[in-house]
This record gives C-alpha cells, sequence and structure tokens, in this order.
C-alpha cells in the first residue's frame, strides 16, 4: 500500500512538471478515452481538440512518448498517418474522494479540452452546482451529472449559504463553478457568507483550478517569442497576445497584463495608461 502511494505521489509529480502543452493534450487523451470511448486519436484531432499549433503539438507529444505516457501506432489505412493513446500503464491517474464540503471551481479556459478529470469527478458528485454566467453550460453538462445545476445570481448570499450549509450537513458536497479572472468581485459576497456564517467551522471549502488562462500566457512568455493564441467558449473568445508592442484595447470585456521583470512576475488589470517595458502577455476577454 505504502509503496503504490509513493507510485502514485512521483508519478503526479512528474506530470506537474511537464510544459502545459503536454498537459493539456494529455487531459483531451483522457477524455477521448474514458469518456467517448476512443481507442485511438489522430494527430488532427488533437489540433482541433486543444486548439495547439502543429508544431507545438508534435514537440509535446514527443515529450510524452519519451516520458512513457504516450504510445504510437502507424494507420494501417492511411499508411503515413500516426495514431496515439495513452499508456495507462504509466500513467497514475488523478483520484479524487470528494468529501462533503464546497468546491470553488475555478474553469480557467472553460473548454471541454482544458477541463481536468478531477473538475470533471467532482463535479460528477455534487449535488447541487451553482455557476456564474460567465460559465458555459455545455462545460457543466459535459459532465452529465445528475446534479441540480443553479445560476448563482438567482440567489441571494444568504440563499446561497444555507443551500451550501443544508447539502453538506447532510454528507453531500456543492460547487460553484467560475472564472476567477471574470468573477472575483462576483462570488466574493457568498463565499463570504459560508465563512461568516455560525455553521462555517463545519462547511469545508476546497478550490479546484482548471488550466488557466495564466499559465497559457507564462508558458509562451517563458519561450521568449512573440506569439499569439486564442480560445472560444460559446459567445467568449479569450486572446493570450505576447509581444514587446504596447497595445490600445477597445471593446473588451476584462483584460490583464503578465510581465516579467527582475522583481518576478506581475500581473495587473490592464489599463491603457499604464507602460510596461519589454516582453508582456495581454490577457482579454471579449465578445465575439
Amino acid at each position: 500500500m505504502i509503496n503504490r502511494r509513493n507510485e502514485e505521489e512521483e508519478t503526479i509529480g512528474v506530470l506537474e512538471e511537464l510544459p502545459l502543452s503536454a498537459r493539456l493534450i494529455l487531459n483531451y487523451l483522457e477524455f477521448e478515452h474514458l469518456i467517448n470511448n476512443k481507442t485511438y486519436i489522430t494527430f488532427k484531432e488533437i489540433i482541433d481538440g486543444t486548439g495547439l499549433g502543429a508544431r507545438t503539438a508534435r514537440n509535446a507529444i514527443n515529450l510524452l512518448r519519451k516520458r512513457g505516457f504516450v504510445e504510437t501506432y502507424l494507420d494501417v489505412k492511411e499508411r503515413r498517418r500516426y495514431m496515439y493513446r495513452l499508456n495507462f500503464r504509466n500513467l497514475t491517474q488523478d483520484r479524487v474522494d470528494v468529501s462533503p464540503g464546497l468546491y470553488v471551481i475555478d474553469v480557467g479556459l472553460g473548454t471541454i479540452p482544458s477541463m481536468t478529470f478531477r473538475i470533471y469527478r467532482v463535479l460528477r458528485a455534487t449535488a447541487v452546482a451553482f455557476y456564474t454566467d460567465s460559465v458555459p453550460t455545455s462545460y457543466l453538462e459535459f459532465t452529465k451529472c445528475t446534479c441540480a445545476m443553479q445560476r448563482l445570481i438567482n440567489y441571494e448570499p444568504q440563499g446561497f449559504e444555507e443551500v451550501v450549509y443544508t447539502v453538506t450537513s447532510n454528507g453531500g458536497s456543492a460547487a460553484l463553478v467560475m472564472d476567477a479572472l471574470l468573477d472575483s468581485q462576483v462570488v466574493k459576497p457568498y463565499i463570504d457568507a459560508v465563512y461568516e456564517s455560525s455553521d462555517h467551522n463545519h462547511v469545508m471549502i476546497y478550490r479546484v483550478v482548471g488550466v488557466s488562462p495564466i499559465q497559457v500566457a507564462l508558458e509562451l512568455l517563458l519561450m521568449g517569442r512573440e506569439d499569439k493564441v486564442s480560445y472560444r467558449r460559446e459567445s467568449t473568445i479569450i486572446r493570450i497576445i505576447v509581444t514587446r508592442e504596447r497595445l490600445q484595447l477597445k471593446d473588451y470585456i476584462k483584460a490583464y497584463v503578465l510581465a516579467m521583470s527582475d522583481d518576478g512576475l506581475t500581473l495587473k488589470e490592464y489599463d491603457q495608461d499604464h507602460d510596461f517595458n519589454g516582453m508582456k502577455a495581454y490577457i482579454i476577454y471579449s465578445k465575439t
């Protein structure tokens, strides 16, 4: 039992050291295998499903092959086309025991390929899932959970706290699904209501994080070249632009700037009057 636990901790540690592009591919392959029952996945499907560029995806796959996490097969019908699948013998999945409590879920990019298996399992196990308006309903429906899905804005903070306490005191779990970069002020009164309740000591609060735009921005920054990617989730587009130029943004919902300096990383909400020198990453939310 101890050896098995050590093996799982070692594997999870190796996964955390992988670049974001490789972890995105692992997430995508895991869902395609376990949820959509696919045996093999093509390179084109990986590109379409993750939103990665061809060269980035190819480099990530080669790294995963070297680590023994992905196996490659030649498609006998198409000959020159390669197909991929996870090597589950070398991959310890993130097993999640969903204990009673409130799970605050940050969807991050909010696309299905960026959903971690941990988020999937937590949502499947919850009795009720509150969600903000920035969360695409397809993201929730994908889990096929039997939970009651409730729009957060339909509840007052006190009413939210009462539902959470009722669910957790009966041995269940509740979820609050949101986008941390968009909804921090929206959800704050609701989280505060749980903390400030006389019964808050009986409600455990857990934080679960998906693939964040900040992670994508940081990885692009570390590559040291100007680049840009975009992710679409229903009527919202998340653009990440790495550049040395100073951008003048218009018609955006919210925007942030991630910059590297001698003092370390700095993440600030975008202000057109601020001057960010050197390479920086803009994280921009806008409507389609």
